[in-house]
């Protein structure tokens, strides 16, 4: 099973989240989605909310990026920025210096149709989004331009909560897969989760149940990734 795993930066401390890392690593993680705090996370639901504004309070964004050399160093596979347009923009030459270790980035609040022009501004690659409301057009623009994976967003809202598709949801993840992968991100929260969703999709990406998992400890959260990846 193809499975990403988000995990905010330097959450809960710097240490730990390194050493989530590296457990990543070493069970297999298809790829890493690293959240860059913010302070008006609009995507984010109680759980990554509170995760952010914890990490707000201990580190700086230059703190958050530089961690990401780090990251790159025990985790060998593909790695991702989760951040916010605001953030990405007023920071695009610093992004640039990043390019070398990062695969792509994922903006939360940033429509495909936006992410086209955005994508030439940053000059990296960003991932588009695909959402339940996605018209056929905007899905068409997504699979055209992805030169990764499209990330699918299993239900309306922000994250957490449990996971369920609607049936026009599972079409329009179909007809996305027959040109694109598709990876499918929130509500999933346990391995039976995670099989469901590896049926319709590529691959899945769990980031909620990752942060409730450090919240118990770090022997708990490798508990739940060896759950997921096995």
């Amino acid at each position: 099973m193809n499975v990403g795993i988000y995990l905010v930066s330097n959450y809960p401390k710097k240490s730990i989240f390194l050493e989530a890392v590296e457990i990543c690593n070493n069970l297999d993680v298809d790829f890493l989605e690293i959240g860059i705090p913010f302070s008006d996370p609009i995507a984010d639901g109680e759980i990554l909310e509170k995760a952010a504004f914890e990490c707000l309070s201990k580190y700086d964004t230059q703190d958050f990026f530089e961690s990401l050399f780090e990251v790159k160093k025990l985790f060998k596979k593909r790695l991702y920025v989760m951040t916010y347009a605001n953030i990405a923009y007023s920071l695009k030459d610093e992004l640039k210096n990043y390019n070398k270790i990062l695969n792509g980035i994922i903006l939360a609040d940033l429509p495909v149709r936006e992410a086209i022009n955005f994508e030439k501004q940053l000059d990296c690659n960003i991932i588009k989004f695909a959402t339940p409301e996605s018209r056929k057009k905007d899905l068409d623009l997504a699979i055209k331009n992805t030169k990764d994976f499209i990330y699918f967003i299993s239900k309306r809202g922000i994250t957490g909560g449990s996971f369920s598709l609607e049936s026009q949801t599972i079409e329009k993840i179909n007809y996305c897969r027959k040109q694109a992968k598709v990876y499918l991100g929130f509500g999933i929260r346990n391995a039976s989760d995670a099989k469901e969703a590896s049926k319709i999709a590529d691959g899945v990406i769990i980031g909620t149940q990752a942060a409730i998992e450090l919240q118990k400890g770090i022997s708990d959260f490798e508990k739940f990734i060896k759950s997921i990846t096995k």
